[in-house]
């Protein structure tokens, strides 16, 4: 996540759970474990664009089995560090049991949950890719890429929406479940079918996990 984003973008808890593929309460309960921050302001709480890609890798870690309190422990020793936004600026990966960080001095993987416990590098998967998927859709994207979906906070407020084009992938749903929806979107839009195709298969997914 390139570190001039970090601090932009304005999204509600509501947003956020759509790209971090949770429903809306689970980012509530996050924020105030201090797992991840709502940077953009409180009271309500608004979260910025480096606060969602944060969600994102904390929905991993969870589907991992890393318990909260254990991801927040983690959070909480790598802030000094890496800043307000540790789990997308610090080296991180994880192999499926413990969250490592690089240790650059002395050239090996060593665990955050076991201080000083070194690690044999095996199968890691690099947090900062989980982070990144922000920009391709958000957690939806990891199992599921789509070419003509992307979210920017400077497009179009940071909404998911098709590629290179300020039109929501929400907008382009809604008007393709109407009688002839996709006709509409093709000739007053100019989408294309694989446009249309991408952001309805995008809205349908994240329903199903907002749901949840």
């Amino acid at each position: 996540m390139e570190s001039n984003l970090r601090s932009i973008g304005h999204y509600s808890a509501a947003e956020v759970a759509r790209l971090a593929g949770v429903p809306a309460r689970r980012i509530g309960q996050w924020a105030r474990r201090s797992i991840i921050r709502a940077s953009a302001g409180q009271n309500p709480n608004a979260y910025s664009y480096a606060d969602a890609g944060e969600a994102i890798v904390v929905h991993y870690l969870v589907e991992q089995g890393k318990k909260p309190r254990e991801i927040r422990m983690a959070v909480e020793l790598l802030r000094d560090k890496h800043g307000d936004w540790p789990l997308s600026a610090a080296p991180l990966a994880h192999d499926g049991a413990l969250l490592l960080m690089w240790d650059k001095p002395h050239d090996r993987w060593i665990s955050v949950d076991r201080p000083a416990h070194e690690v044999m590098e095996q199968t890691l998967i690099n947090l900062t890719e989980i982070a990144e998927a922000l920009g391709r859709g958000g957690w939806v994207s990891i199992d599921s890429p789509r070419e003509h979906v992307e979210v920017d906070p400077e497009r179009h407020s940071g909404t998911p929406v098709v590629r290179g084009r300020r039109l929501p992938t929400s907008l382009v749903a809604g008007i393709a479940a109407g009688e002839e929806g996709r006709e509409t979107l093709r000739e007053d839009y100019g989408l294309s079918d694989a446009e249309i195709d991408d952001a309805v298969g995008y809205e349908a997914d994240v329903a199903k996990l907002v749901a949840a």
